[in-house]
């Protein structure tokens, strides 16, 4: 059985994002973009990319949950949320899908985790993984009904089930 197959009658689990180990090197460089304090320069350069694709934003509007998590992104006009991390912590493993799960239930909305090179779209069942590409596309997508597959991610399964077969 491949590393990518689940085992007979138990559904696929998303992977999840790779959790650091070790002292942080580095104190994250904060700054101030557009009248918004930002952590760190990868939120900076991530509301300049909203900002070239002409989405609206708001930084850090309110915490989410009984965990009263701060989420980095709210895009309201498509509905969703970004977490951006530079550094995927033990913590976020155990927080982001119970945010994404309240969320989901008691807004409508939808949860994503942004890194550097990669995202993930979180649901109460884990993270799947995202290409950057696939990312920008998930965030547009209005015919999402929260909580269910999208139907890039049906396509891409099914691309990659047609590989497997071959």
């Amino acid at each position: 059985m491949s590393p990518k197959e689940s085992p007979p009658g138990k559904p696929p689990f998303p992977r999840r994002p790779r959790v650091a180990r070790g002292p942080r090197h580095g104190a994250a460089c904060e700054s101030i973009y557009r009248g918004a304090f930002m952590r760190s320069r990868l939120e900076v350069s991530f509301a300049q990319e909203l900002d070239r694709r002409g989405i609206a934003w708001q930084y850090e509007p309110e915490r989410i949950g009984g965990g009263r998590y701060l989420v980095d992104f709210h895009l309201p006009d498509l509905r969703c949320w970004v977490e951006v991390k530079g550094r995927f912590e033990v913590r976020d493993d155990l927080l982001l899908p119970n945010v994404a799960n309240h969320l989901r239930a008691e807004r409508g909305e939808r949860l994503f985790l942004y890194m550097r090179t990669r995202a993930f779209r979180v649901t109460w069942r884990g993270f799947e993984p995202l290409t950057l590409d696939e990312f920008w596309a998930a965030l547009s997508d209005m015919t999402d009904k929260a909580g269910e597959p999208l139907g890039y991610l049906r396509q891409r399964r099914a691309r990659a089930q047609d590989n497997d077969q071959r």
